[in-house]
């Protein structure tokens, strides 16, 4: 019988870069990660009671009852955010990385069905939109120590909830963006709990050459300079005043 479900689904920024031995262990740290973040976000019995919970491989796919929708648009997120965050430096020292695409959906799924469970236009969908290139762009361009998560939520779900109220999390917190995925053409909303840039950091020192030249005093328009020139007119100085005396 088909039902209305929160389909989410996660998927591991270039996970086959990963050696081949260390697959299995990069894909049990993508479920401690949200399993993690469900518990911290108040889904923790409802993470362990769902019925349709699939590896994707480089990923997860879920559907979980409709009422977690407003917990899994926040703080889940965040929360998933900072379950990488604490899990980066241990990851680190393996030579591994794990950062996550996240997205987010709802509509009919029969997920119980024996033969093919999880089968259905919506389930489709929200696995187009956790392929979609603003999504993995927001990756992309951001540092890699930083940021660990981009979350994206269909244009349904930003109506139905974030617009309307419904979730702790202000709707300017996301930006529109446009998904196409093969037939797949619509709106969708972008969100990243911890934004950074890639490669950022403190701004260089400025080198001598590129030093602006100290100002040059002027009277009645004209200039004084001179190399390491010592000027003095009025109480106007500029360089070391000496006076030598004859």
């Amino acid at each position: 019988m088909e039902t209305f479900r929160a389909l989410l689904t996660v998927d591991a920024e270039k996970f086959s870069t990963h050696r081949d031995a260390d697959l299995p262990g990069v894909h049990t740290e993508i479920r401690d990660a949200v399993e993690r973040a469900c518990r911290d976000s108040g889904l923790a019995e409802t993470w362990r009671a769902v019925r349709f919970l699939e590896s994707t491989g480089d990923g997860l796919l879920a559907a979980l009852p409709h009422e977690a929708i407003p917990a899994l648009v926040h703080p889940f997120p965040a929360r998933l955010q900072e379950a990488l965050a604490d899990a980066a430096p241990r990851l680190r020292a393996r030579g591994l990385h794990l950062r996550l695409r996240a997205a987010l959906h709802f509509g009919l799924v029969d997920d119980e069905r024996p033969d093919a469970p999880g089968i259905s236009a919506a389930v489709t969908e929200v696995c187009r939109l956790v392929e979609a290139k603003p999504l993995r762009a927001a990756l992309a361009d951001s540092h890699r120590d930083v940021t660990f998560v981009a979350f994206l939520v269909s244009a349904e779900v930003f109506a139905t909830y974030v617009q309307a109220g419904r979730t702790g999390l202000h709707a300017s917190r996301f930006t529109e963006v446009a998904v196409e995925v093969k037939q797949f053409a619509r709106p969708a909303y972008l969100h990243v709990p911890v934004s950074s840039a890639r490669g950022g950091g403190p701004p260089a020192k400025e080198s001598s050459e590129d030093a602006p030249a100290p100002a040059v005093p002027s009277i009645s328009g004209v200039r004084i300079s001179g190399a390491r020139a010592q000027v003095a007119f009025g109480n106007t100085v500029r360089g070391d005043l000496r006076q030598d005396r004859p």
